[in-house]
């Protein structure tokens, strides 16, 4: 035993006395300590990495090297931090670099809870993404997506990106482009690939009446106060009224109001005034001069005298006569309840109508907000207009926050429709001016097939009989 203790003394001083004849120190000493420790770690590393999660992939923050994700199937939110020893991987167990992950991707994760790291990110292989959907439907409770004949459901935690934002399933309006993601027939994520902005016309007094082609996206008749939802996009405008034909280009962002300044754009017959109309019941059939009109929109008429009848079922018919001013509008408003007729501009109230003849939309919340319900203005929150049953856009504005959209479906149920949206959200950002011209070419490019620019039904001529 002795022996053994003196022989591995002597070993270590020889190890010793080598070491300084050959010019090692202690550096030499810490780097091999080091290297062994790292080997060491490696082993264990292969073994702490013992929790796993499927997931909905938030958001990376490269900066601050962390992951975001949504535990699959539920909205339990948890951030992982990650470093290059983390592997990513595809599908496929193909390696991808950290900004190839996109939020709404499904995938696990092996990590390590105590010090909330991730081992490994794998993007599922029995997951299904499906992109560029542009034609789609989601049931009314919420619960299924249908594109084409292909129905998926929707899962109750479902987690819907646009941009930076999450929003919620009445937010997706159509013409809205997505992706879903999900498994076996069930949707655990929404991704808006292309969403939509809008657009205001100001100063449009000489278009009023006349008619508006965004690209192809969408043909309007325009009326005063009007706001569009379009696709995000940029786009030929044509603008059509009698005696004018007019072509912009605009460019639509998500969420964010463009401003077309058409103030340049002067009627070519000041011989005609702008009327506009609050007609009550909404249904009446409401002629001018004997000519039926659409009293939802504004018309332009020649100056002068002019007759209107108004009449409904149940109601004793109103006619009365009217002057027009080609240099300012004129707002008609007729209530067959009392056999009311105004043509000065006050409002007439809706409460002088049996409530059990009409049922209604009321919208609560948020208050002070712009209501607008598929483009046509109706009034300032909270506020009651008449319901009409079917799928419709409300749009919200309010100086200040961000324009917002909601798809809803009324029906035709004989009750009132009462909608409390969420408190819009503010917004620094200043709405874009647009209004550049277009050449020849670009005119010629941007006009949309069969219409001339004519306007059909509520441009009455001279010569009325």
């Amino acid at each position: 035993m002795k022996k053994t203790g003196l022989f591995k003394m002597t070993l270590v001083s020889v190890i010793s006395v080598s070491m300084l004849l050959s010019g090692c120190s202690s550096i030499g000493l810490a780097r091999e300590e080091s290297f062994e420790s790292n080997y060491e770690t490696k082993d264990e590393a292969e073994n702490i990495y013992v929790s796993e999660a499927d997931f909905v992939l938030r958001a990376v923050d490269e900066d601050m090297q962390t992951i975001d994700f949504y535990v699959l199937g539920t909205s339990e939110l948890r951030t992982l931090i990650y470093d290059g020893t983390t592997q990513i991987t595809d599908a496929y167990g193909q390696p991808l670099v950290i900004q190839e992950l996109k939020a709404g991707d499904i995938g696990k994760v092996l990590y390590n809870s105590t010090i909330s790291k991730a081992g490994s990110v794998m993007l599922a292989g029995d997951a299904f993404t499906y992109p560029d959907i542009s034609r789609y439907s989601v049931s009314e409770n919420g619960r299924s997506f249908t594109v084409g004949d292909d129905v998926y459901n929707i899962d109750e935690n479902v987690h819907i990106f646009s941009g930076d934002e999450e929003i919620g399933l009445d937010r997706l309006i159509p013409n809205d482009i997505l992706s879903i993601r999900g498994k076996d027939r069930k949707i655990f994520s929404i991704n808006v690939d292309s969403g939509h902005g809008y657009l205001e016309l100001k100063n449009e007094f000489a278009l009023i009446g006349g008619w508006i082609e965004i690209g192809q996206a969408l043909i309007s008749q325009i009326n005063d106060d009007m706001l569009f939802t379009v696709p995000e996009g940029t786009y030929n405008v044509r603008l059509t009224n009698t005696g004018i034909e007019e072509y912009r280009e605009v460019t639509i962002n998500r969420d964010n109001i463009t401003e077309l300044d058409l103030s340049d754009i002067v009627a070519v017959e000041p011989d005609k005034g702008v009327v506009s109309f609050n007609i009550l019941p909404e249904d009446a059939t409401t002629s001018i001069d004997g000519i039926i009109v659409n009293t939802n929109y504004a018309i332009r008429i020649p100056v002068g005298m002019h007759e209107i009848s108004v009449s409904a079922q149940g109601y004793s018919t109103v006619t009365e006569y009217f002057e027009v001013n080609g240099n300012e509008e004129k707002k008609i408003e007729i209530n067959l309840s009392d056999s009311s007729f105004s043509s000065t501009g006050s409002t007439v109230s809706e409460n002088t109508i049996s409530p059990s003849l009409y049922t209604y939309v009321h919208i609560n919340t948020p208050e002070e907000a712009e209501v607008y319900e598929d483009n046509i203005y109706k009034g300032i929150s909270p506020l009651n207009y008449k319901k009409t049953a079917g799928e419709h856009i409300i749009t919200l504005r309010k100086n200040g926050y961000k324009t917002v959209s909601y798809a809803v479906i009324l029906e035709d149920d004989g009750k009132d429709a009462a909608f409390d949206f969420p408190e819009m959200e503010k917004d620094e950002e200043e709405a874009t001016v647009s209004g550049n011209s277009l050449d020849e070419e670009e005119k010629k490019r941007s006009t949309v097939s069969g219409n001339d620019g004519t306007v059909s039904g509520n441009d009455l001529q001279n010569g009325l009989p």
